[in-house]
């Protein structure tokens, strides 16, 4: 028992010796007891001290404040060294700070722990040279600074936290603008380094002492521009999705009208040239005399001729060669009136006004359809002299216009029979454009169809919104009966 007390005192007894001690008469003071003391005289001080950050200067901290010391020479100082600091103090608009002062470690101890505090508290300038922790916002940060410092924005206050040097802030994590950050570090109000942002600034250690306690919220101006980006990138892609549909399912019914007529020339015009031979050999065998047989003949003969002709008609409209990917408009119009013309005594005329600036297919479309609808329709009907087709360009419509000088015809009166009128009118309509007719019986008629260009986009949107639910419906409902 006694040899083990003694070795005890023998452990304690040296460091006990190696401690620093105060010469006689020598004591320390609380750091927040020097600022009534410096009210009565100025006199050298004595403190005993944590350092809370080492360099130029360096700050020290007790349980009552904080203060800087200025103008030391490096030393081998680590943060939570107990210090006996002593020298002049002064109070300035930075705080509380030691000149000429002289320092003597007491022993290695445990780094201070911050006082928690509001923004707006630290701007007051109370905790200057005190540690403190303070939470806010990123705003911005600077990475090829040499301070390498961040931009705070917690509450009112907006402030600077930086590092002592570019090797301070290499361990930091990603940190993301809008983050909710909790920082550590000396208070400081000197001018350069607040860099007059805001009331105070944040001398940070080390990469420890930013912790993140949230990322930045998703709805941040970044993110939402990026998602509207996002979303556009999608609509578009649908939208191009949807045109190539679109386009497939219109080669598609034209390839098979193309096939259509073929067959009907192969067959129902073959068999109609096949009758008229077969009534014309039996009219060349008539007997002589027989006035009424052969006058019948003639009569069924024109017939034949006359529905030959009106198949043949047919099978070029269902057949519109013109329209291809490689022909436009004004190409396929000018084929499609030589071949309805061909063999007809009628003086013909085809201009183009303006300069064609890639129309859809859906446009250039519904305007051959009724060019073609009104060039049979004066052929069929107005047996006219000559006939003028016209397209205009304009940058906010397309005009076509089909004009002849034949018997003409009341609009009121043909308005409402057969399809082909109707079916005009609807396909101008369709895309928002305007179809009129302007006809008097023994004057000609005048055809006109203007398609407005902010038509023919709203209608192609209104078009794939409704294609859009049409399929999400049927898809639906056949999910529904699985």
């Amino acid at each position: 028992m006694m040899s083990a007390l003694i070795l005890l005192l023998a452990l304690v007894a040296p460091a006990q010796d190696q401690a620093p001690k105060l010469s006689a008469g020598q004591s320390y003071i609380p750091i927040a007891a020097i600022h009534s003391l410096l009210q009565r005289s100025s006199e050298r001080v004595t403190v005993r001290a944590t350092l809370t950050r080492n360099g130029n200067p360096i700050y020290i901290e007790d349980s009552t404040e904080g203060a800087a010391v200025e103008n030391m020479p490096p030393q081998d100082l680590k943060i939570g060294d107990q210090l006996l600091v002593s020298g002049w103090p002064e109070e300035t608009d930075r705080g509380l700070v030691f000149k000429n002062a002289s320092i003597r470690v007491l022993w290695p101890g445990i780094p201070a722990a911050p006082l928690a505090v509001t923004a707006d508290q630290a701007a007051l300038g109370k905790f200057a040279n005190s540690l403190i922790e303070v939470q806010g916002h990123l705003v911005d940060a600077a990475e090829n600074d040499p301070e390498n410092w961040l931009k705070i924005e917690s509450g009112n206050q907006v402030f600077l936290a930086s590092f002592n040097s570019t090797k301070g802030s290499l361990l930091l994590p990603r940190l993301d603008r809008g983050s909710l950050l909790r920082i550590r570090g000396i208070c400081t109000v000197r001018p350069e380094d607040t860099h007059y942002v805001g009331g105070f600034a944040l001398l940070l250690r080390s990469a420890e002492d930013v912790d993140i306690i949230s990322g930045a919220p998703w709805w941040s101006p970044r993110h939402l521009f990026e998602l509207g980006i996002a979303m556009l990138g999608l609509i578009w892609a649908a939208h191009a999705t949807r045109l190539k549909t679109v386009s497939a399912r219109f080669r598609a019914i034209m390839a098979e009208r193309a096939r259509v007529g073929h067959e009907l020339h192969d067959t129902l015009a073959q068999g109609f040239a096949g009758v008229a031979f077969q009534i014309q050999a039996a009219k060349n065998n008539v007997p002589e005399g027989d006035a009424v047989l052969e006058h019948h003949l003639d009569v069924a003969l024109d017939m034949v001729r006359h529905s030959h002709s009106e198949a043949h008609r047919s099978i070029i409209m269902l057949r519109p060669q013109g329209l291809s990917e490689t022909t436009n408009l004004e190409e396929a119009l000018k084929h499609s009136i030589q071949r309805m013309t061909e063999g007809c005594a009628i003086d013909v005329n085809f201009g183009v006004n303006g300069a064609e600036s890639g129309l859809p297919l859906l446009v250039e479309d519904a305007l051959y359809r009724v060019a073609q609808e009104s060039i049979a329709n004066a052929l069929r009907h107005g047996h006219p002299r000559s006939l003028r087709v016209s397209l205009e360009y304009d940058p906010r419509m397309v005009t076509l216009r089909v004009v002849d000088d034949g018997v003409g015809f009341d609009p009121l009166v043909r308005d409402g029979s057969g399809f082909g009128l109707p079916g005009m009118r609807q396909r101008i309509r369709a895309l928002h454009g305007t179809f009129t007719i302007t006809s008097k019986r023994g004057a000609g008629t005048q055809v006109a169809a203007v398609v407005p260009r902010r038509g023919v986009s709203l209608f192609r949107f209104k078009s794939d919104v409704s294609s859009w639910r049409s399929y999400c419906r049927e898809y639906w409902r056949q999910r529904g009966t699985l």
